[in-house]
């Protein structure tokens, strides 16, 4: 039962509705834009990215983006920057150390998000749990990937 642990399940429940409400708002808002490729840096070494079986594949979905590794069916998955350039992501995610580890490395010049410097900086603490903040970083992510159509 919801609430259950704190003995409030009318606030679990409103806050879920929230969160529902949140996530709704940003599918409806990104549903007719188009969808930018994106990569998600999770690790550096070696690298690591999500994949369908993630809650952070559905945000950048919901979010009007299309993750290059949505047809990996588990969560995350070591992939080489070959196979990233190959997939051509238009934007990086990553949090702030990875976008500095990707700026500073040589080897990633071969992928063009990289090489352009189209790396945007996820709020790792709002984006990386799946928590009662979901809405909030779904919002987040579709201002990274479509400005301003979300307040």
């Amino acid at each position: 039962m919801r609430g259950a642990i704190l003995h409030d399940a009318v606030l679990a429940k409103t806050v879920i509705d929230s969160v529902y409400r949140t996530l709704d708002r940003v599918r409806s808002a990104t549903a007719r834009l188009p969808r930018p490729s994106v990569f998600w840096h999770i690790w550096d070494a070696p690298v690591i990215t999500i994949g369908a079986g993630s809650f952070m594949n559905e945000l950048v979905d919901i979010a009007g983006g299309k993750n290059v590794y949505a047809d990996i069916s588990g969560p995350s998955a070591q992939v080489s920057l070959e196979d990233i350039a190959r997939r051509n992501p238009d934007f990086i995610l990553a949090g702030p150390v990875g976008k500095a580890q990707i700026e500073s490395d040589p080897r990633w010049r071969i992928v063009g998000a990289a090489r352009d410097r189209h790396i945007f900086v996820v709020d790792t603490l709002l984006v990386a749990r799946p928590s009662v903040r979901l809405g909030e970083a779904a919002v987040s992510l579709a201002n990274l990937l479509h400005p301003g159509t979300l307040r």
